[in-house]
């Protein structure tokens, strides 16, 4: 019998968490025995962890883990979320985006023309991190050259970190807008555009512009988060400066001084980044014929 524990032992100390666990809180063979359930369950848990990625957790579909403990002189278990599971979810709201796997998990590549966009993602984390002002960023470049990607990137960086980020589609996010004037909508996804930590909108300036969203709706949603210090981000396939132009050309009237208003706003609260080497979605460099 007693030879039977000692291999059951011996296989739970192949782990080498189990080994340390044992060790840090000067547990003996008998400390093990009396709790050999726990050590199986958590030896188990280890060796499918060790398949676990951000897209899937081979321990539970919901991505908990278990975790041994040490507490008034004894062995438990308690839940503990998956390390390598991106479970981001309850931090991000996403709007009028795809919801495939394939668009939430795709990584952004890293190349020597991208290195001021993943300079300013970094700088953006780490003042944010400890708690500072921080500057958005603004990405603008031509189609596909990946600033939704980018920015989604970030978004879940900050949302895994417990942030929440309200991430939305512009153009499809200003058509709902218009249409639940009438619905009595409109006020409350204001009130969550103006207070989520962190605000992200996609392809500003392929919306169908108009004096209401611009003056009504975008001008004191960025006014109330400039004071209350809340990081907005956008991307965008104008400059700031070409973004001028097309809110100034409402469809009711041009209003130059309005628009200048609101992208003075956003330079103020904005890094502006340009994203210009190449169509990722083509492969094609921009400047060069397919």
């Amino acid at each position: 019998m007693n030879g039977e524990i000692n291999k059951l032992i011996a296989m739970l100390f192949e782990d080498a968490s189990i080994r340390e666990f044992c060790a840090k809180h000067g547990l003996q063979d008998e400390d093990v025995i009396m709790a050999i359930g726990k050590f199986i369950i958590q030896k188990e848990t280890n060796k499918l962890a060790s398949g676990c990625s951000p897209d899937k957790c081979n321990v539970d579909p919901n991505g908990v883990h278990t975790e041994l403990i040490y507490r008034d002189g004894k062995v438990e278990l308690q839940s503990v979320p998956c390390p390598k599971f991106e479970q981001y979810e309850d931090y991000l709201d996403l709007r009028y985006f795809p919801e495939s796997e394939e668009f939430l998990n795709q990584e952004p590549i890293f190349n020597e023309n991208r290195a001021l966009a993943f300079s300013k993602i970094n700088k953006f984390l780490n003042e944010y991190e400890k708690g500072k002002f921080v500057k958005g960023i603004y990405f603008h470049g031509p189609f596909g050259t990946g600033k939704t990607f980018l920015m989604m990137t970030l978004a879940k960086h900050l949302s895994k970190k417990g942030v929440k980020v309200f991430m939305a589609y512009y153009p499809d996010l200003a058509r709902f807008m218009k249409s639940s004037i009438s619905t009595g909508e409109l006020e409350k996804i204001i009130r969550d555009l103006k207070n989520s930590d962190v605000l992200m909108l996609d392809d500003v300036g392929a919306e169908s512009n108009s004096a209401f969203i611009r003056d009504e709706v975008l001008g004191p949603i960025l006014q109330y988060r400039l004071h209350e210090n809340l990081p907005v981000c956008m991307t965008s396939n104008f400059s700031i400066a070409e973004l001028q132009n097309h809110f100034s050309e409402a469809r009711d009237k041009i209003d130059f001084v309005k628009s200048a208003r609101i992208c003075e706003r956003i330079r103020f609260m904005m890094s502006e980044v340009a994203l210009t080497d190449k169509n990722y979605r083509t492969g094609i460099p921009y400047g060069k014929k397919a």
